[in-house]
């Protein structure tokens, strides 16, 4: 949709403006041109300073249009479409103006026409999200990029185009409206969401890129399901299916990772990138994948048992998804009804060592927390379950 400069360097003083910021706009025909069938163009008339003409690509008699209202007469062939359009597009304007009053940018002729015909990143979120991610892809964690890019298919299924003004109180309650019946998202999901929108909100504002919200003003809450781990009975399980004559090769092959973390509390992302150089002397030293944090973990001759010899350390490559597939087969063989993901390992190590009289302090080093109430949830668990175990005194 273009637009032509005006000779002319006045608005008629008999034709009723609208102002926009500093800038005045009016809706007019172009009576000095009439088609051959009679109809002449609707268009924006902008001045600031100097005219510019904005084409709607709309075309009507002079008789249908009336000139103190800026619209197509009520009757006329497609008004109703035609009048949309010219609502759209002062719609549009309006928004470009509000942006920039909010940001307290000056707005001119020549950047409101660019921003009409290409919308950019600091006037629509979505065009913002998807460009700041993108510069971040090379610093984030191949997962977390995955899970970034996730959130922002949503946003951009949910809206094509988030102006930042819109972005306010209500826009965050409908989101989360419709993450949670329209989706059918869970609570911890809904929360993962809106920590990236808000991270992303956060970039923008520190940018100076105002919103109708700022990212401080929007509460995410926590959400922190019990960690799911396994009892020493199915952790037993476990290990007499990995020693057994009729255990499946690609099953052993996951089991011992899994059994290896279960002794040893690494993630699934450290496990897949440990090699021989990682055992030194009677412990496995290296530096976390998720924190940068270098761990030394002593190795008891149980979780030496689930290592190869030499190089590789474990057999077969497998992805994290295929271990994850792999580990709910081995769950139904061995009868554990908990819903086994390769990070249950570590939840299992945690709970079982407090569970053995380990000392939390020294837990926290082992899993590299770098704060002690990260592992306290741990704690909580083993209170939990040592109250339980007191009712068993009834039985008596």
């Amino acid at each position: 949709m273009g637009y032509t400069r005006e000779t002319a360097v006045f608005l008629p003083e008999n034709l009723p403006e609208i102002m926009i910021g500093k800038i005045r706009l009016k809706v007019r025909l172009r009576k000095d041109h009439i088609r051959k069938d009679g109809k002449c163009m609707v268009y924006i008339q902008l001045y600031q300073k100097k005219l510019m003409r904005l084409n709607l690509d709309i075309y009507v008699r002079p008789k249908d249009f009336d000139d103190v209202e800026g619209r197509v007469r009520k009757g006329a062939e497609n008004y109703v479409d035609h009048n949309l359009i010219i609502e759209q597009k002062l719609a549009d304007i309006n928004r470009v103006e509000v942006t920039y009053r909010l940001s307290k940018r000056m707005l001119s002729l020549k950047q409101l026409i660019f921003e009409l015909e290409n919308p950019t990143a600091h006037l629509d979120f979505i065009k913002f999200f998807e460009n700041a991610l993108s510069k971040e892809r090379d610093r984030l964690d191949p997962k977390t990029y995955r899970q970034q890019r996730s959130v922002f298919t949503k946003l951009r299924n949910y809206r094509e185009s988030i102006p930042f003004h819109e972005i306010d109180h209500d826009f965050i309650r409908d989101l989360r409206a419709y993450m949670k019946h329209e989706l059918k998202n869970a609570p911890n999901t809904i929360t993962s969401m809106m920590k990236t929108f808000k991270k992303f909100l956060h970039i923008a504002n520190d940018q100076g890129i105002m919103s109708g919200i700022t990212y401080d003003k929007i509460k995410v809450e926590a959400f922190k399901p019990r960690p799911i781990f396994l009892m020493p009975e199915e952790v037993s399980r476990l290990v007499k299916y990995s020693e057994s004559d009729f255990v499946n090769p690609t099953h052993l092959a996951v089991l011992k990772r899994f059994l290896f973390s279960c002794w040893t509390g690494i993630r699934i992302s450290d496990s897949l990138r440990i090699n021989e150089d990682n055992i030194i002397g009677d412990h496995l030293v290296l530096t976390s994948k998720k924190t940068y944090k270098l761990q030394r973990i002593p190795l008891t001759s149980k979780a030496r048992s689930f290592l190869n010899k030499q190089d590789p350390l474990f057999n077969g490559e497998f992805t994290g998804v295929h271990i994850n597939r792999m580990l709910k087969e081995i769950a139904k063989v061995c009868g554990i009804k908990q819903k086994l993901t390769f990070h249950v390992s570590r939840h299992t190590f945690a709970t079982n060592y407090l569970l053995k009289g380990g000392n939390v302090v020294k837990l926290q080093r082992l899993l590299g927390h770098s704060e002690i109430k990260q592992t306290m949830v741990y704690v909580h668990i083993v209170d939990g379950l040592m109250e339980q175990d007191i009712n068993n005194l009834d039985d008596i």
